[in-house]
C-alpha cells in the first residue's frame, strides 16, 4: 500500500486529474454543525469521465480509499473522509453532454448544479421535477448517489424516479454505462437501480440521462398550521385521497397536478380524518 505522505505526489505524478492537497471545504458536508469532520491524503479534482476512471484505477491498484464528492449538501457524512484517502470531488464535471427537449430527455455530468439543471429545463417549458434542498449547491450525481427526495417528492417521486441510464467508474476502473436515453430498457439486469441511492460504495457516477416533463403553467403554493406532527401528517392524507380521486380520471399525457409540498409548521389547530 502507498504510504499516507507519499499519495498526493504519487497520484499527481499518475493521473492527468489536477490533484492538490486537502482543505476544510472538502472534509466536511452538513453535518459539519454535528461536529463530523474528516481528514483525507489527497483532493482529486478530474474535468472528464476518463479523468476519474483512472484515479480510481490508481486508488484500487494502490489500496488507497476513494470518497466521491458532490456538492457537500448531506447530513449522512457520506461525502467525509472519515478514514482518510482520496476525496474525489465531481465539481469540474459540470457540462450538458445532450438536451433533446422534443423527447423530453437530457444527459448531463455528474458535477452539474441542480439549479442549473431546472435552470436549462425551464428555459425550454420543461421541468426537472425532483426537488432536493440545497439546489444552488447540490449536484446531480450527488442527487443520484443518495436518491434525493424533497418536497415534490410526494408529487413527482425520488431523484431515481427521473433516471433513465447512467454512466459510471467501477473498479478497478472501468468506465461503464448502465441503461441510456431510452424510457424503455428492460434488457439484462437492472443495475442502474442497484447504483442509485448506493452512495459511492459501488461506484463513481459521472453522468446522467434524465427524464424531463412539461413545466405546469403556475404553482399555487398552499401553508398549513397544525398543532403537531400527527395533524400535518392525517391532513396529507385528506388531501391525497380528495385530490388524486379528482383528477385521477383527467390527466393527459401533457397534463399536471398541482405541485404539493409538505412541510412541518406551528400551530394552529390540529386536523383529524
Amino acid at each position: 500500500m502507498t504510504t499516507t505522505a507519499s499519495v498526493e505526489t504519487e497520484l499527481r505524478a499518475a493521473v492527468a486529474a489536477d490533484v492538490v492537497s486537502p482543505t476544510a471545504a472538502y472534509l466536511t458536508d452538513m453535518t459539519e454543525a454535528r461536529g463530523l469532520s474528516g481528514h483525507a491524503d489527497a483532493v482529486a479534482l478530474p474535468r472528464t469521465a476518463e479523468e476519474v476512471a483512472e484515479v480510481v484505477a490508481w486508488c484500487y491498484a494502490h489500496g488507497v480509499a476513494i470518497v466521491p464528492r458532490g456538492g457537500g449538501t448531506g447530513y449522512a457524512a457520506g461525502a467525509v473522509p472519515l478514514d482518510g484517502g482520496v476525496v474525489l470531488s465531481l465539481e469540474r464535471l459540470d457540462r450538458v453532454r445532450s438536451f433533446d427537449p422534443l423527447l423530453l430527455r437530457i444527459e448531463v455530468e455528474a458535477g452539474l448544479r441542480t439549479a442549473e439543471l431546472r435552470r436549462i429545463a425551464r428555459e425550454s417549458g420543461l421541468l426537472f421535477a425532483p426537488d432536493p434542498g440545497a439546489a444552488e449547491q447540490s449536484q446531480i450525481g450527488g442527487n443520484i448517489a443518495t436518491n434525493a427526495g424533497g418536497p415534490h417528492a410526494f408529487k413527482y417521486g425520488v431523484t431515481g424516479n427521473w433516471v433513465t441510464g447512467l454512466e459510471v467508474v467501477v473498479p478497478p476502473g472501468e468506465l461503464v454505462q448502465l441503461g441510456g436515453p431510452l424510457r424503455k430498457d428492460v434488457a439484462g439486469y437492472d443495475l442502474k437501480h442497484l447504483l442509485i441511492g448506493s452512495e459511492g460504495t459501488l461506484g463513481v457516477l459521472t453522468a446522467a440521462w434524465l427524464r424531463l416533463t412539461p413545466a405546469p403553467e403556475a404553482a399555487w403554493p398552499v401553508i398549513g398550521f397544525f398543532d403537531g406532527v400527527g395533524g400535518g401528517v392525517a391532513a396529507i392524507g385528506i388531501f391525497a385521497i380528495t385530490i388524486y380521486s379528482a383528477i385521477g380520471h383527467t390527466r393527459t399525457l401533457y397534463g399536471e397536478e398541482p405541485i404539493v409540498s409538505a412541510k412541518p409548521a406551528t400551530v394552529a389547530r390540529q386536523v383529524t380524518a
